[in-house]
């Protein structure tokens, strides 16, 4: 192993007393020596073209303007010219000295080749340079960018006079390589043996350090730069800044950056990098205020930093502030700028800026594309987040990352899609997530959310060691959605024993899934658990899961007192699962202060004026609930819409009609469809059915052979809880004209059209394929 050689490398021959500190001077005795003086301050200043057209115009180029030549153009990042000039320089007849085989190997290095290096190695020894300081540590470092660490340390312990150049350089290269803890063992074997670090030695160990995420190794380099005294250096200072944000340690960065004399962009960048990173969004815009009046001028990383803070904060008036003034900096053709455009406008809420921003931008990654997926999904468009995906696919043949898949799952999770949830499952197998937490964790979402409960914990169960509290708030929560508050209750125990620590959502998790269930004990001892172990501080989302929990009960009384105590400040949430529970129990006169409490709280929103109309309809007060929904429409209010999906059939086979009487017996049939009737404002109707003494429903049964199709929205009305009765009723009555609830969500089956009966579910049911099971028995 290549630790256990270097431990048993002996450093005494080094003798670091006699390190070289001489550089080579390269004096040309040929040519005008003033073209290649210009020639050289051209390549330093970043003037390509300026120095090609120069040494075009040399009347007689030597060896010095030739590896001034190679030497400037591997500097500048045009490492095949870099080379290619050094094949010219040859063919030209002219040999090559140490300073143009550094410029070799500095452009072979930034090519990555291997081969070439070694060709170029060869040609070295073959001339017999490979004894020359220089030529040797930029050998060994082209050695170790090309992955060949092997190689590359053999060279340099070839090396007799090692200087600081060559230390940096060969602990450059292991951590290059990932071997971090080998770096920092040569680093103290270098410093053991003699060599007193410098600046150079310091930036390049602390890379080391941050990447092995080591705390107290972190500190003792920290410790040594303050004895070196090298505290005063601004990059040094800048390297530490960067150490502790990595550690996420804000009070000692905080520390040292407040201590720091002097501070450039690159400070100022960290401090907000960090800040954002722990999500204190404000505190890095009064950084960014701070580092303007000192008279620094922001570059693209502080923008994209400002960008990000508004994105955590939701503020979108100075969101596109910034963005203008990304635009007048010249800023705005940058990709990484443009993908933090994206997500901030995406979530502030303004999805059509995002969808702007990432139409203009022409050079797009598969940030960008993930970007807008993601934007789609948070804005609800989860539809157009799966067409983006796919055209995605087809346009650049992007493969999916993980962050990418995580937003596909959650927009089938939306749309209830199982199949396409299927298909991205196969994909993570085939591209390599099964070992990705968040897929996973997501994949057990989506799947409860489809009504496939099974599935989701097959994903669960095959996760093992993966398991965090995310994946079995994600377990607990898809069981509780399903209508399986007793096994989210067993998952939830087992949780405990396993040793996990519930979390804020652990207990909104299991405290949904006791009130879904009807199980009121559980969910009050929960919560006084929650409450007495004092480890997660009682949110609102707790209380409003209490709340709905008592008013789904019936203990209406006991959920208005504990809303009116902690309600203040905390929005018409608690109110409104309150009046869900008015309108479950028939409860008008409590229904009707809590709605109007909603109003004074929320004028603009309808949900309250529909709820208030449901309660009136299911007591009979038709004239009410009419008057209610007139007033609506008179102040513009909008009932907000349901969601449809259709199921197409591919047999296209007709259904049938039939006529039924309904039995005396089942009388609460007509009181049913009449608060049906009541849901969609025809209050006339729902009336006249309830006065009937005789009642006729027009029912059927919609099958086909291989699909059936179904609509899918979300309706309002009348209540029943247990899914065996609705089983029993879809036995005894093959098609019937009223609202139940199956699995604690909403079904009618009331839309008659031209003889022909559709069947109409909750667009997020949970129960799909039991409800079609029960239709196919009919």
């Amino acid at each position: 192993m290549l630790f256990n050689k270097i431990k048993r490398t002996p450093f005494a021959p080094f003798q670091f007393t006699r390190f070289c500190t001489s550089c080579e001077t390269y004096v040309s005795g040929f040519g005008p020596c003033n073209y290649n003086k210009l020639l050289s301050n051209y390549f330093k200043s970043g003037f390509i073209r300026e120095a090609e057209d120069l040494f075009d115009g040399i009347p007689e180029r030597d060896v010095v303007s030739w590896s001034t030549l190679i030497h400037g153009y591997a500097i500048n990042g045009y490492h095949q010219k870099s080379v290619e000039s050094f094949s010219q320089m040859r063919f030209a007849g002219l040999f090559f000295n140490s300073f143009t085989m550094v410029g070799v190997l500095v452009g072979t290095a930034g090519l990555r080749n291997l081969e070439l290096a070694k060709s170029v190695h060869g040609l070295i020894m073959k001339c017999g340079l490979e004894s020359n300081l220089r030529v040797s540590t930029a050998m060994f470092n082209v050695y170790a960018r090309c992955g060949n660490l092997s190689d590359s340390y053999a060279l340099f312990l070839g090396i007799k006079k090692p200087n600081y150049v060559s230390c940096n350089a060969i602990v450059a290269g292991f951590i290059r390589n990932e071997h971090y803890e080998e770096a920092v063992f040569l680093f103290d074997q270098f410093r053991m043996s003699g060599l007193v670090p410098n600046v150079v030695s310091i930036l390049t160990v602390v890379r080391g350090c941050v990447a092995l995420g080591a705390r107290t190794l972190c500190e003792s380099i920290h410790g040594l730069v303050v004895k070196l005294g090298l505290i005063l250096d601004i990059s040094v200072n800048n390297s530490l800044l960067d150490v502790y944000s990595s550690l996420m340690d804000l009070d000692t960065a905080n520390k040292i950056f407040k201590e720091m004399e002097r501070k450039d962009i690159i400070s100022w960048t960290i401090m907000m990098g960090l800040l954002i990173d722990l999500q204190y969004a404000c505190e890095a815009l009064n950084i960014f205020c701070k580092m303007r009046k000192s008279g620094i001028i922001c570059d693209l990383v502080v923008v994209i930093n400002l960008i990000s803070a508004c994105a955590i904060l939701g503020d979108l008036k100075r969101g596109r502030q910034i963005h203008a003034q990304a635009v007048v900096c010249g800023f705005e053709s940058d990709l990484h700028l443009a993908n933090s455009i994206i997500a901030m406008y995406s979530k502030c809420g303004d999805l059509d800026a995002s969808r702007a921003v990432f139409n203009q931008t022409t050079t797009k990654s598969l940030v960008s594309w993930t970007a807008m997926i993601s934007g789609c999904v948070q804005n609800g468009c989860a539809k157009e987040a799966l067409n983006l995906l796919i055209k995605a696919r087809k346009e650049k043949k992007y493969s999916m990352d993980s962050i990418m898949l995580v937003s596909a799952l959650i927009a089938c999770g939306e749309l209830a899609a199982l199949e396409i949830c299927q298909q991205l499952h196969c994909y993570s197998f085939q591209v390599g997530f099964p070992q990705y937490r968040p897929v996973q964790n997501s994949l057990i979402s989506t799947y409860s959310k489809c009504g496939n409960v099974d599935l989701a914990y097959v994903v669960f169960k095959e996760m093992g060691f993966l398991q965090d509290v995310v994946s079995w708030n994600a377990i607990i929560s898809g069981h509780g959605i399903n209508g399986q508050g007793e096994t989210a209750l067993t998952l939830y125990s087992k949780m405990r024993k396993c040793g996990e620590n519930p979390d804020s959502a652990t207990y909104s998790c299991i405290l949904s899934a006791c009130s879904h269930a009807g199980l009121i004990d559980d969910g009050l001892v929960i919560f006084k658990q929650l409450v007495e172990e004092n480890k997660v501080s009682p949110s609102r989302e707790h209380y409003g899961c209490i709340i709905d929990l008592l008013a789904r009960a019936g203990h209406l009384s006991d959920a208005s007192w504990i809303a009116g105590k902690i309600s203040k400040g905390m929005g018409t949430d608690f109110w409104r699962a309150l009046l869900n529970g008015c309108v479950l129990h028939g409860n008008v006169k409590l229904a009707e202060l809590v709605a109007t409490k909603m109003i004074e709280l929320d004028p603009e929103e309808s949900d309250q004026v529909v709820l208030l109309s449901n309660v009136y309809a299911l007591v009979g007060r038709f004239q009410d609930a009419a008057a209610l929904r007139s007033s609506m429409q008179k102040k513009g209010l909008i009932k907000n819409p349901g969601i449809s999906f259709l199921i197409s059939s591919s047999s296209g086979r007709a259904c049938t009609t039939k006529v039924f009487e309904l039995d005396p017996e089942e009388s609460d049939q007509a009181v049913s469809l009449s608060n049906v009737y009541a849901s969609v404002g025809r209050f006339q109707d729902a009336e006249a059915l309830r006065s009937k003494e005789s009642l006729f429903v027009l029912t059927g049964i919609t099958w086909y052979e291989s699909n059936l199709a179904v609509f899918l929205m979300v309706s309002y009305g009348f209540w029943l809880y247990h899914s065996y009765f609705v089983k029993k009723m879809w036995r005894k009555l093959p098609g019937y004209g009223a609202e139940m609830t199956f699995g604690g969500f909403r079904i009618i089956n009331c839309l008659i059209r031209c003889h022909e009966v559709a069947v109409l579910l909750n667009a997020e049911h949970p129960h799909m394929k039991e409800l079609l099971d029960a239709l196919n028995n009919c």
